[in-house]
């Protein structure tokens, strides 16, 4: 008697999902700046979770299913590097945690993540607290004398205050720096960078000259305020704990270059990123008034009248929380991720050659309809305990997600409650004109126009 033999059966080689004919990167980049997250979605309505297009030889895939991205970053994650998706990045930021990979990594991330968990980063909750309401005290001049506020500029000023004090012990948004506006300059020119990735730096462009310039001052600065710790190892603050911490398997702590490196990384995560946010939260908020209130109604309750904020009240500002958590869903802060593969993979029945080019979009995996009704709707209500338990974590991933998630998500997310709790205890605010401010996505999700609001004290 014949046996019939089974047979597994096989993806199918020269497999390729749909996709735009042409680079996706031209294809959006004639969407404009404006609609090129509105592109995203764009995309995913026409070919599906998986695209794929050519990027001169590369094989480029972009994922947009929750479950495709899970893979990515948490099931397969030792397959995925970040690649050359970053060497942008790498330009200004050297080998720091956002850019390393391998060995090198793990025993950074070994390093640091001791000192970055939630417990530890409120030793900091007194200092923002603090820096807020140092911004606050100026905004009582604005207040009074009927100013219109830049937000997103203020809260640029902010973040970097804050980051500055924790990282150096030094205020550089208040009083910015030469070195604070070289790297303000030098963030910005990263995305045009990732324009035209091609084009040699060593050109001497305006734009390369700027960049090199930059570079040089930054780098004074970080060289210069790294021996400065080394002198004074009392100082409490990031660098001096970067500076003692010790590898548990070598020994071994960190060069000055990793930790110049490391710094103008965490530097970049904790001003820039956390800006955007707040300032697309006072858009969210200005537009749906009964969300304001709620947080207005809440500060009132939790905030102390006649005492600093401290630490022990932010564990109550529960629905503001919210709000930060709803604001990420909408807008997170790096709206594309990249990765590169090492080995062959196979994903969503597609083969995935190695070394591809692998693209993947929080703004678009925040807006599946099956994990987010009504996605665009502004809703905090979905981060109640019992909502966020009863939802997938690959579904929300602004910090991304598995061994790679941002180190500095707990530092932010507090920075993030005080500002919003703390201004809405003191001021009603309100844009001017009210219009629609769309994003773009240039290294963070960014408004493509200033948001502009006025601020006046309230009553009582």
């Amino acid at each position: 008697m014949a046996v019939e033999e089974t047979v597994t059966p096989r993806v199918n080689p020269n497999r390729t999902p749909p996709g735009p004919t042409g680079s996706l990167l031209k294809t959006l980049s004639r969407m404009g700046d404006v609609r090129r997250l509105e592109g995203l979605l764009e995309a995913r309505q026409q070919y599906g979770d998986i695209v794929f297009t050519k990027i001169g030889p590369l094989r480029s895939y972009m994922l947009l299913s929750p479950e495709f991205v899970y893979h990515v970053l948490v099931t397969n994650h030792k397959n995925y590097v970040k690649g050359l998706g970053y060497n942008g990045f790498r330009l200004l930021v050297g080998q720091g945690l956002a850019t390393s990979d391998g060995d090198l990594w793990k025993r950074q991330r070994r390093m640091m993540s001791p000192h970055f968990t939630p417990q530890v980063v409120l030793d900091y909750s007194d200092m923002m607290a603090e820096t807020t309401e140092h911004m606050l005290t100026r905004w009582d001049q604005a207040a009074e004398h009927g100013e219109t506020l830049n937000m997103d500029t203020e809260m640029m000023h902010l973040t970097m205050s804050v980051i500055g004090r924790a990282m150096f012990s030094l205020d550089m948004g208040t009083q910015p720096t030469e070195a604070g506006h070289a790297m303000d300059e030098a963030f910005a020119f990263i995305p045009r960078r990732s324009v035209n990735p091609l084009v040699p730096m060593w050109l001497p462009l305006a734009a390369h000259r700027r960049f090199a310039h930059n570079q040089k001052v930054i780098d004074q600065f970080l060289y210069d305020q790294i021996a400065e710790g080394r002198r004074h190892p009392e100082r409490e603050n990031f660098l001096s704990v970067m500076l003692k911490v010790q590898d548990s398997e070598t020994g071994q702590g960190m060069s000055d270059r990793q930790l110049r490196d490391e710094v103008i990384t965490l530097f970049f995560a904790g001003f820039e990123t956390t800006a955007r946010t707040l300032t697309w939260g006072w858009y969210l908020l200005n537009r749906h008034p009964e969300v304001l209130q709620k947080v207005v109604a809440e500060a009132d309750r939790v905030l102390p009248s006649g005492r600093p904020t401290s630490s022990a009240d932010l564990e109550r500002l529960t629905y503001t929380r919210m709000v930060v958590d709803e604001t990420l869903r909408l807008y997170p802060p790096t709206a594309m991720l990249a990765r590169q593969n090492i080995a062959a993979d196979e994903i969503g029945g597609y083969p995935i050659p190695p070394m591809s080019l692998i693209s993947l979009s929080p703004y678009v995996v925040h807006r599946s309809p099956e994990y987010w009704p009504d996605a665009e709707r502004f809703d905090p209500e979905r981060f109640t305990p019992e909502a966020v338990a009863a939802r997938p974590k690959f579904a929300y991933i602004p910090f991304a997600a598995g061994p790679r998630v941002c180190i500095g998500n707990s530092f932010a997310l507090m920075e993030m409650v005080y500002a919003f709790a703390m201004v809405a205890k003191r001021f009603n605010i309100k844009q001017v004109p009210e219009e629609e401010i769309p994003a773009t996505f240039a290294g963070t999700t960014r408004p493509t126009k200033p948001l502009l609001m006025q601020v006046s004290r309230r009553q009582g």
